[in-house]
C-alpha cells in the first residue's frame, strides 16, 4: 500500500474548508437568537387567548350580576305580591321593592295627576325632585296582571312592558299635595294659617318667601345682606319637599333659577331674623295678587293638544332587558314557537296563582311612550306624552273661590 500524495490543490481545499466550518459557526450561533422570539410569539399568543377567557368571564360576570340584581329587586312581584293604596281618594295599586312600596308612573299620572298636569304650567315641576326606575319584566306581567284581572282594563289597554317607569308611594302622593297647593294657591291667592309656603311682606315693602319646616317659618338666607355671617352659624339646610314649596314660592316671584337651582338652600328661621330688624318693623303673611294671571296657570285656550311634561327624574340606569331566546331554525320555525311558549310557561310558573296566564305586549311600547319629558335645558330626556291622555276628557280642579278683596294685616 502506498501512501498517498498531497495533491497540488489541497491548500485551497483546506481554505473551503475553514470558510465552511466559519460559516457554520456563525449560523449555530444565530440559532439560540430566534428562541426567544418564537417564545415571545407563543406567550402573545396565549396572552391573547386568556385575555379572551378574562373578557368573556368578566362579561358573563356582569350578566350574572344584573340577572341577580333584577331577581332581587322584583322577587315579591315574581310571587304576585302587590297592595293597594288610596291617594285623592282614587285607589291606586303598588308593587313592593324590597322594603318600599312603588306605584306606576302612568297610573298615577293617568288617575290622580292628570288634573293638575294639564293646567300647571311645565316649569313648576322643575322645583321638584322624584327619581324614577325602569320596571323588570316580572313588574310589567304584574302590572298587566292587577290592570287586566283585577280593574277590567281601569288604567287603559296599553300593555305595561319594561320601558314604564315607577316611582316611590311616598314620592307620588307629596307630589300630588304639592300641586294641589300650588294650584290653590295660583288660583285664589288667599293667605290661610295653615298654607305650607307663602309670603311675609316687611314693613309693606320688602317681600320674602317662606316655607314651613319643623312647624316654623323659614325664608331663604341669600335674600339677606349685612350682617350674614352671624346668620350663617344659625342657617339650616332645607332638602326635599320643604324645598320643593321654597322654590314654588321663588318661581311665583319671578327669582332667577341660578339663585335656588341646587337640591338644597341655606335658610334662617323667621323669629331669628326678626332680631336683626328694630322694634316695631311690622312682619305680615302676604300673597302677590299681580301674579294671579301669571304664565304659571295654563288656561284651555293656551292648552297644547300634546302637553310636553316632567316631573321625574329619567333613571340612569338602562331598561332590564329579558335575555331573548335563540331564533328558531327557518325549517322548525312553528315547531320552535311551541316549544317557546311552553318554555315561557315553565319560566313564569312562580310567578301568582297557578294556571293564571301571562300577558305580553302586542305592540312594544317606545321609549317615547313611556318616559316623561325633561325641560329645554335637559332635551336629551325630553318626551311627548303617552298618546293615551289624547282620547280622555280633561276634569278641572274644583273651582276656588278668587279673593276679590286685597289681604290686610
Amino acid at each position: 500500500m502506498s501512501v498517498k500524495q498531497e495533491r497540488h490543490d489541497e491548500a485551497e481545499i483546506l481554505e473551503l474548508a475553514a470558510k465552511m466550518v466559519e460559516e457554520n459557526k456563525a449560523k449555530m450561533a444565530t440559532t439560540p437568537q430566534r428562541v426567544p422570539n418564537q417564545a415571545c410569539s407563543n406567550m402573545n399568543i396565549l396572552s391573547f387567548l386568556n385575555s379572551n377567557k378574562t373578557k368573556a368571564a368578566t362579561s358573563a360576570t356582569s350578566s350574572n350580576n344584573q340577572e341577580e340584581t333584577s331577581k332581587n329587586i322584583d322577587e315579591a312581584s315574581v310571587r304576585g305580591r302587590f297592595g293597594w293604596v288610596s291617594i285623592a281618594k282614587v285607589h291606586i295599586p303598588y308593587i313592593i321593592r324590597g322594603t318600599e312600596y312603588f306605584c306606576s308612573v302612568r297610573m298615577v299620572e293617568m288617575k290622580v295627576l292628570n288634573r293638575y298636569l294639564t293646567y300647571l304650567h311645565p316649569d313648576i315641576y322643575n322645583c321638584t325632585c322624584i327619581r324614577s326606575y325602569y320596571i323588570t319584566e316580572a313588574e310589567s306581567r304584574l302590572l298587566n296582571e292587577i290592570n287586566v284581572k283585577h280593574c277590567d282594563c281601569h288604567f287603559g289597554r296599553e300593555q305595561f312592558t319594561t320601558r314604564d317607569l315607577i316611582v316611590r308611594l311616598n314620592d307620588a302622593d307629596e307630589f300630588h299635595k304639592f300641586l294641589s297647593a300650588c294650584y290653590s294657591k295660583l288660583l285664589s291667592g288667599e293667605v290661610n294659617a295653615v298654607d305650607r309656603c307663602g309670603f311675609i311682606r316687611i314693613n309693606k315693602e320688602s317681600v320674602v318667601p317662606y316655607t314651613i319646616y319643623q312647624e316654623q317659618k323659614y325664608v331663604p338666607l341669600f335674600y339677606f345682606e349685612g350682617e350674614t355671617d352671624n346668620l350663617k352659624q344659625k342657617a339650616d339646610k332645607l332638602e326635599g319637599w320643604d324645598l320643593s314649596y321654597l322654590k314654588f314660592c321663588c318661581k311665583v316671584q319671578g327669582i332667577r333659577n341660578e339663585l335656588f337651582a341646587n337640591d338644597s338652600c341655606s335658610v334662617i328661621s323667621l323669629n331669628d331674623i326678626k332680631n336683626y330688624f328694630p322694634p316695631g318693623t311690622l312682619f305680615e303673611d302676604y300673597w302677590p295678587k299681580k301674579n294671579m294671571d301669571s304664565q304659571l296657570l295654563i288656561s284651555n285656550s293656551n292648552r297644547a293638544p300634546q302637553q310636553i311634561i316632567q316631573w321625574t327624574r329619567q333613571p340612569i340606569a338602562p331598561p332590564i332587558q329579558a335575555q331573548p331566546s335563540p331564533s328558531p331554525k327557518p325549517a322548525t320555525q312553528a315547531k320552535a314557537a311551541t316549544n317557546n311558549q311552553v318554555h315561557n310557561v315553565h319560566l313564569y310558573s312562580t310567578y301568582g296563582i297557578a294556571g293564571q296566564p301571562s300577558y305580553h305586549p302586542n305592540q312594544p311600547r317606545t321609549a317615547s311612550s313611556a318616559v316623561r319629558a325633561a325641560y329645554p335645558s335637559a332635551a336629551g330626556t325630553r318626551h311627548m306624552r303617552p298618546n293615551y291622555y289624547n282620547s280622555m276628557s280633561q276634569v278641572p280642579p274644583p273651582p276656588l273661590v278668587r279673593a276679590s278683596q286685597p289681604f290686610r294685616a
